[in-house]
């Protein structure tokens, strides 16, 4: 069995598809962009492409595969993939008419999108609010089909940090995607103040220029505090502790594999989707809330790490 992946972003999207490879048999090659390619670092993954790299896509153009699992929506990507060739196509495809497509496969998910067949903006936008699978879950049925998600984790090929290294070190990610301004949180400096009034150490974790020192940075806390980005991510992809703020954004696409409180905006629904820079909708969520969310999961870290050294005293 060959499989070629092909998700070249966004960033977080791609971090939600590496599902995929708990299920996946035989051989998973994978056509990424290289601004990516720290987040396939997985041992399942036989070999990564860069769809920059002329000699990559001549490589893939010459090989054949059992699935062609076609996950961007990009025109320029299935302009060429129309060159692959596959038994079985799963996702995007360009029509006859040079037209985004999508197998029926995926018409659960997609149907919600923006690139939808089936229903205009607003109605997609409603089915998506509605929507009460994560997507991990939609895009491990899309493919294995219904029945087949058990929870599947995050696979980057990373290694946690263990806790004693990271204890009291409480990451920050304060800033959000310039094309979504709502899901910008303004409670970060205030947080930030009571947090280290308590002796915990809080640091910013700010855009970096390659995505393998943002997972180092993350890697380095206990805990993350952040809005709907890569960074909320690659902390489950971490095991770390998160609190994530949703202020305009699906919460339940997101699954929290024990490791996530989400603090969902009580304006979610006015400001849901919405690509504005709303004041109202950044503030919605109270710093309280978020602060004692924050001290729920880090005195659970606590009881675990207690139980762990008092496990290690017994067996000496």
């Amino acid at each position: 069995m060959k499989t070629l992946i092909v998700k070249l972003g966004a960033s977080g999207d791609i971090v939600r598809t590496t599902v995929l490879l708990n299920e996946l048999k035989g051989d998973i090659y994978w056509l990424t962009s290289n601004y990516n390619t720290d987040l396939l670092k997985s041992k399942k993954i036989k070999k990564f492409f860069v769809f920059e790299n002329a000699s990559d896509l001549e490589e893939l153009g010459d090989m054949e595969f059992d699935l062609l699992l076609s996950l961007d929506e990009e025109k320029t990507t299935l302009e060429f993939l129309r060159n692959i060739k596959a038994k079985k196509l799963i996702g995007h495809f360009l029509d006859e008419e040079g037209k985004v497509d999508y197998t029926t496969e995926c018409d659960y998910w997609l149907d919600m999108s923006m690139v939808s067949k089936k229903y205009l903006q607003d109605e997609a936008n409603r089915l998506k609010f509605l929507n009460n699978k994560s997507i991990p879950e939609i895009i491990t049925e899309l493919v294995f089909g219904e029945g087949s998600w058990k929870g599947q984790e995050y696979d980057l090929g990373l290694n946690p940090k263990p806790l004693e290294e990271v204890k009291g070190v409480v990451g920050l990610i304060d800033v959000t995607e310039g094309k979504w301004p709502n899901k910008y949180w303004s409670g970060y400096k205030e947080l930030k103040l009571m947090l280290e009034q308590e002796g915990y150490k809080v640091i910013s974790l700010r855009l970096r220029p390659t995505l393998g020192e943002h997972i180092d940075d993350i890697n380095n806390c206990e805990l993350i505090v952040c809005g709907d980005t890569l960074g909320m991510h690659l902390a489950l992809a971490l095991r770390k502790k998160v609190v994530a703020i949703f202020n305009c954004t699906p919460p339940n696409e997101i699954y929290s594999y024990g490791l996530m409180k989400k603090m969902v905006s009580p304006l979610l629904s006015e400001y849901f989707l919405k690509r504005t820079n709303d004041e109202e909708a950044q503030t919605s969520v109270s710093v309280k809330e978020v602060y004692k969310a924050v001290k729920e999961l880090l005195d659970e870290n606590n009881k675990n790490y207690s139980k762990v050294e008092e496990n290690n005293k017994n067996n000496f």
